[in-house]
């Protein structure tokens, strides 16, 4: 009985994944002048309309307490820094660099929701329930230029991991590596 059990759950999790949505679908304009190139690429970062969990992040982080107020900057910083690293180690043509100055190009991502999921259903369910689940827009400006040559739809990327740091994390380090699948796709 436990491996027919097994077995269906296995087949669930297959089937459910083929008819999976895309959590990074390119929404406007082409990414293909970065499949190539060797330049240099600055993100910003917008947390300006961010919620967490669908909450103000103020108010959330309040409701959690003092921890979570005095490590959630650390937190994004953490972060950040991992998708940055997971991009330039994913990206065999652009690199992001920490110098607005020597950039081509700048990526803002505007993170509209962060949810970070529940630890007791990734561990009691498994199959990635419980993961936390980021949405938001990327918008790729080449330098000097207001209109963005191409608009990235993020709808969901998901990170797992155990504690709140890990799972952003995951979830940033995730939206790199579909962020430079859709580079190197890109026609």
């Amino acid at each position: 009985m436990k491996r027919v059990v097994l077995l269906l759950s296995f087949v669930v999790c297959c089937v459910m994944s083929l008819f999976a949505k895309s959590d990074v679908t390119l929404k406007s304009g082409s990414l293909s002048k970065l499949k190539t190139s060797k330049a240099k690429v600055y993100v910003v970062w917008d947390y300006s309309h961010a919620t967490l969990e669908g909450q103000d992040v103020k108010t959330f982080l309040k409701e959690k307490g003092k921890e979570w107020e005095r490590d959630y900057k650390a937190e994004l910083e953490h972060a950040e820094a991992n998708f940055m690293e997971r991009f330039n180690d994913k990206t065999k043509s652009v690199t992001i660099t920490d110098k607005k100055s020597e950039a081509d190009y700048t990526i803002v991502i505007e993170v509209k929701d962060f949810h970070y999921g529940s630890t007791g259903a990734s561990v009691l369910i498994g199959f990635g329930a419980g993961d936390a689940h980021m949405s938001g827009l990327m918008n790729f400006y080449e330098k000097n230029v207001k209109q963005p040559f191409a608009v990235i739809d993020v709808d969901g990327v998901a990170g797992a991991g155990f504690g709140n740091e890990k799972r952003r994390i995951e979830t940033y380090r995730e939206l790199a590596e579909q962020v430079v699948k859709l580079i190197k796709k890109a026609k």
